[in-house]
């Protein structure tokens, strides 16, 4: 056995690391470390605790001192490992409990972006100009201002042929009549039921133009000028506990005796109608539409509100078109709609109704519009929908406001 002094006692001697071992260190100082300075201090303490060793067995034999000494520092070098260890395991669940923070703190981002994705969405579907069909809620909630038909006159044209098509008659008309040579001013020509025709002109002079003409010809055609309805208003809120005559009685007495003294009480009595009542059962008020002559729905609008015994009830013109939601046409309800088959209100489709429908995740389509051919890329009933407008007109102009 060697009996060099760095071989004594048999405890090795650090030496200098080698070149290959300095490239090595050198290398793996390049690599990011952990630590913390408790895990530092344990260190650099196990590190003098050996350099110690190393200097006590190099200066030859040891004596029993030195012995001590030496495991005394092996046991602190042992406490330093123990206490580098419970550092370490510290550490290391502190690396494990941020690296899980963090990857918690990737999905919460990610989630965050995807609300703000589908709240973006839901904005731009909001505020997109696709109104839900007018209810009667819409009509309660309806405007103020006083509605004024357009200043048209208008004629029907029926054959005396019962067997001939309303586009047979407008062919014939077309034949007879010509508006450049008769210098008419013609609004529209549309057809209607038993073969008729309805022509509306800008003034009453074009009215009598056209019977004098249609008259005139040796076609068989009849003329005869449509007899508008009287208007209709809604009353908004009257007591459900007072009866539909001491309603009326209220509303002339408390309304209209001063505003219309030329009217009765009898001759009101006999022209107002109740067309039908609203609302929701068991309730304390309804809502009356009421038939009533021009003069009287004019004076009544105007004034906003009708005085009902101790109720104050506003009141509106009730324009409410009707839309069948069998066929999905305007004009007539579903319980008197002569169509064989049902067309649905989402995809416009023939064949199934509304709530039968397989592609409600599509955007809807209308199927007024889309049964004539005319652009359809908007809900069946929207409030802007051609169609709709179009019966709004021809109902509004149907109606007897003259006065108004």
């Amino acid at each position: 056995m060697d009996s060099s002094p760095s071989n004594r006692g048999g405890l090795p001697h650090r030496s200098s690391p080698s070149a290959a071992t300095t490239r090595n260190q050198t290398q793996d100082e390049t690599i990011e470390t952990i630590s913390t300075s408790e895990i530092q201090t344990w260190m650099s303490s196990i590190e003098q605790c050996l350099n110690e060793v190393s200097t006590i067995a190099s200066e030859g034999k040891m004596n029993a001192e030195q012995k001590l000494r030496i495991s005394n520092l092996c046991r602190k070098v042992g406490h330093g490992v123990s206490q580098m260890a419970v550092q370490y395991q510290s550490l290391k669940h502190k690396a494990l409990q941020n690296y899980a923070t963090l990857l918690t703190l990737k999905d919460n981002e990610g989630l965050a972006t995807s609300l703000s994705e589908i709240k973006q969405k839901l904005h731009e579907t909001l505020t997109k100009k696709t109104q839900e069909s007018a209810s009667f809620a819409d009509m309660v909630k309806g405007t103020k201002s006083l509605i004024r038909p357009q200043a048209t006159s208008s004629v029907a044209i029926y054959p005396s042929d019962n067997t001939k098509t309303s586009e047979e008659t407008k062919n014939l008309v077309q034949k007879i009549v010509c508006p450049e040579e008769m210098k008419l001013k013609v609004r529209g020509l549309r057809k209607i039921r038993n073969g008729g025709v309805i022509i509306s002109t800008e003034t009453k002079d074009d009215i009598q133009k056209l019977k004098q003409t249609v008259e005139r010809s040796t076609t068989g055609l009849t003329v005869d000028e449509p007899q508008k309805r009287k208007p209709r208003i809604l009353i908004i809120g009257v007591p459900t506990d007072m009866a539909e005559k001491e309603v009326f009685k209220c509303i002339y007495e408390q309304n209209l005796v001063d505003i219309l003294p030329t009217l009765t009480k009898e001759t009101f009595l006999t022209a107002v109608k109740l067309s039908h009542k609203s609302g929701k059962r068991d309730a304390d008020s309804c809502n009356y539409i009421v038939e009533v002559p021009a003069s009287v729905r004019k004076a009544l609008v105007n004034q906003n509100r009708i005085y009902i015994n101790w109720t104050s009830c506003p009141v509106r013109d009730f324009t409410l078109v009707t839309r069948c939601f069998k066929c999905q046409q305007y004009g007539h309800a579903s319980k008197t709609c002569k169509s064989a088959t049902s067309s649905c209100g989402h995809c416009g489709a023939e064949g199934h109704a509304t709530q039968e429908c397989s592609s409600k995740e599509e955007p809807p389509k209308c199927a007024t519009c889309k049964r004539y051919k005319k652009p359809h890329n908007h809900k069946t009933g929207d409030s802007e929908c051609p169609a709709r407008k179009a019966a709004e007109y021809r109902y509004i102009n149907s109606i007897d406001y003259e006065g108004a």
